[in-house]
Order: structure tokens, then C-alpha cells, then sequence
């Protein structure tokens, strides 16, 4: 799908390549569509759970929190803070004047990763837009 992007037009299918081939993410779904707006791409990613073992290992290794020990609720709030800080790195993927909105919503322990919806959009649109047109997608996929 095309997507006006300030006074460029992006398709949300370059967009998912550049994800991919550029980050630990997949693209689950193209969202997009489902943001019903035309100046918004929209993507459902998913994060390896090893790939969040692996950078937390990395992490904790120079602290002295052991991630062994943490409780499953503990682990759960990990998982989903670091796959949206992980995530935030995306915004160089972003073109340039572009804004994004990232929420991880769900472990899915069948697949072994972290699920997020990110949506992005050029700075002109706003930040509260993005806001509302996130809470529509996140209620998509729960």
C-alpha cells in the first residue's frame, strides 16, 4: 500500500523489506490498511525470545542482576521493555522527518517471541494522531 509521507509517497512493502533486512524483527502483518488512514504505515513485528535472552545476557552480564532468577512476571517485564527499546531503533530505519509509536503487546510462548505494533508517520501529522490511530491497531491484534 502507498503512503504519503510528507511530500514523498512510501510503500508499506519497501518499508517491511527495510525491517527485516535491517533488524532482529519480522513482519508478522502489514497493518497498514487496518490503520485506515493513507499518511501512516503500520506494521505487527515479532522478536525473537532468544534474540531478548541474548542482548539482557549481554546487559546483565556487566550488572549483578542474574536473569535466571527472575520470577515469570519479572521476565515478562523485561521481555516486553527491552523489545520496545529495541524496537526505538527502527527510527533509523524511519525516512528522515518521521515519527513513530511502539507498543509490544503479548509474549507468545507457542512461537517464542514478543509481539509489538509500531506505526509511524511524518512529523506533520503529530504526535497525538499516532497516539489514537495506535490505540485502533492495538485493538486489532489483542
Amino acid at each position: 500500500m502507498y503512503v504519503a509521507f510528507g511530500n514523498r509517497i512510501i510503500d508499506s512493502k519497501d518499508m517491511k523489506a527495510e525491517i527485516e533486512e535491517n533488524s532482529e524483527f519480522n513482519v508478522v502483518k502489514d497493518m497498514t490498511k487496518g490503520s485506515k488512514r493513507d499518511d501512516m504505515l503500520a506494521f505487527n513485528l515479532s522478536i525473537s525470545i532468544d534474540v531478548l535472552d541474548r542482548i539482557m545476557k549481554e546487559d546483565y552480564d556487566e550488572g549483578d542482576i542474574d536473569i535466571d532468577n527472575l520470577t515469570e512476571d519479572e521476565l515478562f517485564d523485561e521481555y516486553i521493555s527491552l523489545a520496545e527499546e529495541v524496537a526505538s531503533d527502527l527510527e533509523e530505519i524511519v525516512p528522515e522527518e518521521g515519527i513513530l509509536d511502539i507498543r509490544a503487546y503479548k509474549w507468545d510462548t507457542s512461537d517464542n517471541d514478543i509481539k509489538l505494533v509500531i506505526a509511524m508517520t511524518h512529523e506533520e501529522i503529530g504526535e497525538n494522531k499516532l497516539r489514537d490511530v495506535m490505540k485502533r491497531l492495538i485493538t486489532q491484534v489483542e
